[in-house]
This record gives C-alpha cells, sequence and structure tokens, in this order.
C-alpha cells in the first residue's frame, strides 16, 4: 500500500512542472476590423450571438452607427478570411478594415 502512495505522489510531483508550463503560454490574439452591412440592432444581436461561438473568436464588438465590427481572436485557431467568411455565412457583407481605417481591396 505504501509503495502505490509514492508512486502516485511521484507521478503528481513529476505531472506538475508540465501542467505549470503548458499555463505558461501566452496566446497570441488578433484584433480585426470589418466594414459590414449591418441595419439595425437585430443585426447586432444576430452577429453578437453566434460570432463568439467561432473556434478561437474571444470578443466581438459591433458598432452599429459605423457598421463596423470588431473580432479579437487567436491566431492558432482562426484567420481573418475565415471570420470574413462567417459573418457573410449569416448573411451580411464584410471587408477588412486596414490600420488606416480604409476598407482592404478584394483580389
Amino acid at each position: 500500500m505504501k509503495t502505490m502512495q509514492k508512486f502516485f505522489v511521484v507521478m503528481l510531483l513529476s505531472a506538475f512542472p508540465v501542467m505549470l508550463t503548458a499555463q505558461d503560454k501566452p496566446k497570441e490574439t488578433e484584433t480585426v476590423k470589418y466594414s459590414t452591412s449591418m441595419t439595425c440592432q437585430m443585426c447586432v444581436n444576430t452577429i453578437m450571438s453566434s460570432l463568439p461561438k467561432e473556434k478561437g473568436v474571444k470578443d466581438v464588438k459591433c458598432d452599429l452607427k459605423s457598421k463596423e465590427v470588431t473580432v479579437t481572436f487567436q491566431k492558432d485557431k482562426n484567420n481573418p478570411d475565415e471570420i470574413k467568411k462567417s459573418l457573410e455565412k449569416l448573411g451580411y457583407t464584410a471587408k477588412v478594415i486596414t490600420a488606416d481605417n480604409t476598407v482592404k481591396k478584394e483580389k
């Protein structure tokens, strides 16, 4: 019985450093703004209830007045094009807004 207890103690102590290093990795996030075709509060509600369910999405903000959606997501789990596709699946047009506040041209 004591041998089993020693075994479990050793296993716990050896796993502890692994658990600590796994938590130390900061998750890289990216924030992207989209110009959308939302026109009313129902559009905002639809986006706010659906987009956070996408993989890696951490935060969503909608500005109805400017028709902009700002999304923060984990870079290793999602990308701007996939989020754009998600907005389009909801029925809205979506174009990435660059850092200088201009709409990115589509290829």
